[in-house]
């Protein structure tokens, strides 16, 4: 997947976020498969189909930021989409290694780098 770069109020591009991994602990589909999507900054930069259990690997899914960056995950079920979870920013330091995005019933985990 192709880099995206982000540019805040004119300034370069710092920091290099790198998805790893999208770990789905409970999916929200009762039957079938779950269809995640991650967006950075309103920009969808990664969405696959993935089951309960299954663990998929993100790399070379990297995002260009100055400063922050929002990411949501919405799963996507007959065609609507439902946010899973609340928007988290990541930042260029001092994030942990991975984030959690959950509702009632539904649950992935993002473990992410920056550099």
């Amino acid at each position: 997947m192709p880099i995206i770069i982000r540019h805040d109020k004119g300034a370069h591009a710092v920091a290099t976020l790198e998805l790893v991994t999208l770990e789905c602990h409970r999916q929200h589909d009762i039957t079938g498969l779950d269809e995640p999507k991650i967006i950075v900054d309103g920009i969808t930069v990664w969405n696959r189909a993935m089951d309960k259990g299954t663990k998929k690997d993100l790399r070379p899914t990297s995002v260009k930021f100055n400063g922050r960056a929002e990411v949501t995950l919405e799963e996507v079920s007959n065609g609507k989409f439902k946010q899973i979870g609340g928007q988290v920013t990541v930042r260029e330091s001092g994030n942990p290694p991975s984030v959690d995005f959950k509702t009632s019933g539904t649950w992935y985990e993002l473990f992410f780098e920056v550099s």
